[in-house]
This record gives structure tokens, sequence and C-alpha cells, in this order.
């Protein structure tokens, strides 16, 4: 009996000892992260096309167990997933792995190439820009200048420095944005200069008013992808426009998208809400059902229908007149940011 439990205690320690060493290593110590972004998705698997699992608030902890590129592995809560890193503070300061020095002087270099921090003072004069509309194509002066000495000390601008915010500058813009994750718009708003200084700062959004019916209506055309937020609760969850003429028939666009918008509602309602539309750089005041109705062209949603979207001036299908609740709704929505 001792010896058949002796064995069995061996076996067991040698599949453990087997399985520590083929696991990887990142896998060994689990690290605490904290998301620095308002709004962060957690994916399936490594990739911006994986399916959403669920979407992050700023501060929610995750726990980092592996990495894969500019991925982290995490768990959250039930979930397990992929964030990217640009948007994780690590506790203790996030590393990149890479070390340099230089002799007595200590000095390290960071960004694509060059020396960074000589540039310090530069860097905080930048930092004083303020709004996008300051520094974007098309402006000149001081501030162009200032921008163009940061993208040049960081690698990713070889032009003159002239002041000029032209084409030269505004491509050295977006390849910033692209290796920052950010949206290459090759404006530097006030999220793309954060991103100069590692830090994940929310966009300068400015809540618009869409006339449905003053040539607005395919503002967002049909397939589009877009960004709902929940005025009251702040949840978002990603859409994708189906139909519609006298307003916007929508469907979320994943499992996880639905579930989002069910919490929201509790149960599926013809109850309005107002809410904002982020799509393509712009935010819209909108209101919505959370009822799922007629057609769908996503079969693996969870929504069995599509639900409805109405903007300034809109109306209803049924009706072909205004609806004063949706329309309440946008006004309220009017009074909210991003």
């Amino acid at each position: 009996m001792t010896a058949n439990w002796t064995r069995r205690l061996r076996l067991g320690l040698i599949a453990l000892l087997i399985a520590l060493v083929l696991s990887p290593l990142t896998a060994l110590a689990v690290q605490e992260g904290t998301v620095s972004t308002s709004s962060l998705v957690l994916r399936a698997s490594a990739s911006k096309n994986a399916s959403a699992l669920q979407t992050l608030r700023r501060g929610a902890t995750v726990y980092i167990t592996g990495s894969s590129g500019e991925w982290y592995r995490v768990t959250y809560g039930k979930f397990k997933g992929y964030v990217l890193k640009t948007y994780v503070s690590v506790a203790g300061g996030r590393s990149s792995g890479k070390s340099s020095s230089s002799g007595s002087s200590g000095s390290s270099s960071q960004g694509k190439s060059g020396s960074v921090s000589k540039d310090e003072k530069l860097l905080k004069e930048l930092k004083k820009i303020g709004k996008p509309s300051a520094c974007a194509p098309g402006h000149t002066g001081a501030n162009v200048k200032k921008l163009q000495r940061c993208l040049q000390a960081m690698g990713y601008y070889k032009g003159a420095i002239d002041g000029i915010y032209g084409t030269a500058t505004r491509s050295a813009v977006m390849r910033l944005q692209s290796a920052k994750h950010l949206r290459s718009t090759g404006v530097a708003s006030k999220q793309t200069i954060g991103a100069m200084f590692g830090q994940v700062l929310e966009e300068d959004y400015v809540t618009e008013q869409l006339d449905w019916f003053d040539g607005n209506e395919n503002t967002i055309p049909r397939g589009a992808v877009f960004t709902v937020k929940d005025c009251k609760s702040g949840k978002t969850f990603q859409c994708k426009r189906w139909a519609g003429g006298n307003h916007m028939d929508t469907m979320p666009l994943t499992k996880a998208d639905t579930a989002v918008m069910k919490s929201i509602y509790g149960s599926w309602s013809w109850h309005r809400r107002p809410v904002l539309v982020l799509y393509n750089g712009h935010v819209y005041a909108g209101s919505m059902n959370g009822m799922p109705h007629g057609t769908t062209t996503i079969s693996n949603n969870n929504f069995p229908g599509h639900f409805c979207i109405h903007f300034y001036g809109s109306m209803t299908h049924g009706t072909h007149q205004v609806d004063a609740t949706h329309q309440s709704c946008v006004s309220m929505a009017m009074n909210y940011k991003w």
C-alpha cells in the first residue's frame, strides 16, 4: 500500500515537472495590470479581428499570464483572452525587455532611432499644444516645428523643420499613430501627442448633431461598423449598419456586443435611450431602442433581428413621422461627451 502511494506520488511529481518545462516561461510569472484607457476590448486571440469577449473599463485589473507580440494574454474574472499591451499599465512599470548604457553618462535611447531624452524640453513644450485643431494638416508655425522636431527625434520624420504641416509631416504622424495602435488620421491630436510620452489619453471628440434628412442619411453608410456608447451607463459595444431610410437599422456585431447591449437593458425593450455613435473620428448624438425585430444579416451574434438608432430629425418606418421620445433622447445625448 505504501509502495503504491509512493509510486503514484513520484509519477505525479514527474508529470508536474514535465508540464512546467513544456509550458511557456511567460506563463510562470503572473503580473497585475491596470487598464489605462476608457474602453479596451478583450479578444479571444491575439488579433484585432478576433471575437470580442468583453469590454474593459479604465482602472479594471487584469492578470497577465503571457505575451504574444504586441498582445498580453490575460485573465479577467471568468474571461481569458488577449489585450493590446499599449493600453495596460503593469505594476512596477512596463519593461521593453531591452536596456542600453553608454559608459558613465548613463544615458538611454528610446523610440525608433536617436535619443529622445535630450529632447525632453521640446517634448514638454509640445505637450502644451493643446487641442487637435491647433496642430492639424494645413497649419503652419512654431507648434508644427515642435511637432516635426519631436517626430524627427523619434525616427518618424526626415523632412525639413519648416513649420509646414504638409504631406511629409502628415505621413510621419500616421506612422507614429500606426506604431502606437491609434487611428491613422494624420492629425496630431491630444491622444497622439500623449502617445509620444507613453501616455494613453482620451481623444478630444466633440459631440455633433447629425441632421438625418439634410443629406446625412449616408454619413454612416450601409455595412459600416461603428461603436455605440450608452450615455447613462457608459457601456460601449460595436454595431453594423444593415439598412434603413428614415433612420438607421442596426445589429450588434458579435455575441459579446449583444451581451453588453443586453446588460444595458436587462431585458429587450422598445424603451428609448440616449446614445453616442462613434464613426470615422466623429461622435454623433443619437437614440436607440432595445428590441430585436425584423431582418438580421448576422447569424451568430445572438441577436434575432435588428434595432433602431435615430438621429436629429429622423422618423419611424411605420408612421413616417418624427418620434418625440427619440428626439428627446437625441437632445439629451448632446449634453454628453465620449
